[in-house]
């Protein structure tokens, strides 16, 4: 199947696709119709996409866009895919919207981008009773720093290159927590959002044994972007309107504080 995939034209692979239910849901969105369809990349981890096993997923993303489009009259529904794929399909049809950050993208001006709707920070997570404080690259000097493999991290970039700081890949937040908890590294790099979930969903993590650093090491704000050139102009504006309506009456806090 995955050959016969390379060599169809992509309309061809989504009805193949479609037809073995990896498709579920689809809707194909035109910005005046009712269906709109969220990219979710697979980078994209519990709380922020939670794939419930009776096919309903949940998680920020989704939430947040049902939110918001509920009383704009649209039907969402999510893709998750492989990058490569997920971005094609975003610029050239069959994909509509996606949530990431101005920053991590590469000529962000060829979407079209909401205003942001959540903050998203790396912070460091250190083991309960430590005096480590982070006030700059400068404060890990000398320290070994546990880290998701092939992740950038930019204000700790050079510091790893010239070796002043240690970077410690794990695959994994959990691997990285292990590695702190063994005394294999002074400190843990991962993202403020999905640490706080992994520390009230996961007991076997034991959460009185870590402590967070209040202050981030990084931060970008999260945004929908949609593409260009297709129409979604309008429907910008209709969930900047939203978004707006939604950090005055408290219901967008109220979806995020469910994740924290």
């Amino acid at each position: 199947m995955r050959t016969i995939l390379k060599i169809l034209p992509l309309y061809l692979c989504l009805m193949c696709m479609d037809g073995m239910g990896g498709f579920h849901g689809l809707a194909w969105a035109e910005p005046g119709g009712k269906g709109m369809v969220m990219f979710i990349a697979h980078a994209d981890v519990p709380p922020y996409y939670i794939a419930n096993s009776g096919g309903v997923n949940n998680g920020i993303l989704m939430d947040v866009l049902r939110a918001v489009t509920g009383p704009l009259d649209r039907t969402v529904t999510s893709m998750r895919l492989p990058d490569k794929r997920g971005w094609y399909m975003l610029t050239h049809g069959g994909l509509d919207v996606y949530a990431t950050a101005r920053e991590w993208i590469e000529n962000p001006d060829r979407f079209l981008w909401t205003d942001p709707f959540m903050a998203n920070e790396d912070v460091l997570v250190y083991r309960v009773g430590s005096p480590q404080i982070y006030s700059g690259p400068e404060s890990l000097l000398g320290r070994n720093v546990a880290c998701i493999r092939g992740f950038i991290y930019p204000p700790l970039e050079a510091s790893f290159k010239s070796g002043k700081i240690t970077r410690l890949d794990a695959p994994s937040p959990e691997a990285m927590l292990e590695l702190l908890l063994r005394g294999r590294a002074d400190a843990v790099l991962v993202n403020r959002t999905e640490i706080l979930w992994l520390l009230r969903t996961d007991k076997n993590l034991e959460p009185h044994r870590f402590r967070i650093d209040p202050q981030p090491v990084d931060r970008a704000f999260i945004r929908f972007l949609f593409p260009r050139d297709r129409g979604w102009e309008p429907m910008v504006d209709a969930f900047n309107r939203r978004l707006e309506a939604m950090r005055t009456d408290g219901s967008l806090k109220a979806i995020l504080d469910r994740y924290q």
